[in-house]
Order: C-alpha cells, then structure tokens, then sequence
C-alpha cells in the first residue's frame, strides 16, 4: 500500500517537470491549421477576425511574433516572371486548337476529370474535391454545368 503525500512529494519535481512540458506548446503549426480541413479557409491567415472566437486571442499573440515578418520585396520580377501571363495565354491558346475550351475550363479542368467529347473538352468525372459540395447541390438545389 502506498501513501499518497510522501510519494507526491517525493514526486513533486517531476510532477512540475510533466506539468510544465505539457503546458508547452511543442509543434511548430500555426493556430488555423488546427482546425479541421472543412473549416480552413486561406483568409485565416490575413484576418484574425475569419477564426472562431475561441482561437482569435492566440492568433494574434502568434502574429505579433517577430518571427512572421514580412521579407523585402525584390525590386523587380525575373524576365520569366514577367513573361508568364503571355506564354500562358499563348500556351492555352495552342492546346484549344484541336479541342475547344469552355470558358470555365480551368474552374472545371480543377475539379473534374477532362474528356474530348463532340469537339470539347469536357469535365466527365469529378474528383473527390468537390464530390460532395456537387452532390448537395444535386440534391438541394439545382445544379447547373455548360
């Protein structure tokens, strides 16, 4: 049988030591990324005010934190850089040649898996980042695809 306070006692430094370690914060993420991946948004990051009310105090005792300081910024782009937006323009311009592109092709191209049907190019499947947003909309309300 053992009595309780001299073994706490005996036991008081490494009780402090447990206490303190857990009180610690050990990982090296950021507040948001706690959150499970249906409630992340990216302005979480940018405006305090996105995160539930419980976590809105540590984000901001995380953001004062020196280390979150913002690089200089370059004087100028990089000639590839600056060139990209053209060469995209022109890239997708010759990939359309044989197959015609909807105007939401990129939103879809994101979303579902592309098929060269009639012509087009058309989302056929979708993957499973919108499955369910899409089946909901199905079901709900009305769901409209060109």
């Amino acid at each position: 049988c053992i009595t309780v306070s001299p073994f706490v006692q005996a036991r008081a430094a490494e009780i402090k030591a447990m206490l303190k370690a857990v009180k610690q914060k050990s990982s090296n993420t950021l507040v948001f990324q706690s959150l499970p991946r249906h409630m992340r948004r990216r302005a979480m990051s940018h405006n305090i005010k996105r995160l539930p009310r419980r976590l809105r105090e540590l984000a901001r005792i995380e953001a004062e934190k020196p280390e979150h300081q913002k690089k200089a910024l370059s004087k100028s782009k990089c000639r590839k850089a600056r060139r990209r937006h053209i060469n995209l323009v022109v890239e997708f311009n010759r990939r359309q040649r044989k197959n015609i592109w909807l105007e939401t092709h990129i939103w879809h191209a994101k979303r579902f898996h592309m098929v060269k049907k009639w012509g087009y190019c058309l989302g056929d499947k979708p993957t499973m980042k919108s499955y369910r947003a899409c089946y909901r909309a199905m079901t709900q309300h009305c769901l409209l695809q060109d």
